[in-house]
């Protein structure tokens, strides 16, 4: 019951600040996705491909383009790997060994 009457006198101050909090984490939330989307980068390497094609751009402006484009997404998958292995240390997981892994079922 104390708990009760103290949550009820303390949210004027607690209620503002929980709000803030999850206004902050949500702008987090979407900052995170937008900056991990990589959909958008996909779409303009494809809309660089059929510009060339119909002749919009040059070449050299194709690949200047493409080298722009290679580049996001690999930051976004390093961005990705960076969040994977933080997520897995929170967890208390072991960093996996570095290379290509095959898991078959057997043995351990």
């Amino acid at each position: 019951m104390a708990f009760l009457i103290d949550d009820i006198l303390l949210l004027p101050i607690t209620g503002p600040i929980a709000g803030f909090r999850w206004v902050m984490k949500t702008i987090q939330n979407m900052a995170d996705e937008e900056l991990l989307n990589d959909q958008p980068w996909k779409e303009r390497l494809i809309e660089l491909q059929m510009m060339l094609e119909v002749g919009d751009i040059t070449e050299e402006q194709y690949a200047v383009e493409e080298k722009q484009v290679f580049t996001m997404l690999r930051e976004i998958r390093a961005r990705r790997e960076e969040i994977a292995r933080a997520a897995a240390a929170a967890r208390g997981e072991e960093e996996p060994e570095s290379g290509i892994g095959i898991y078959t079922g057997y043995g351990k």
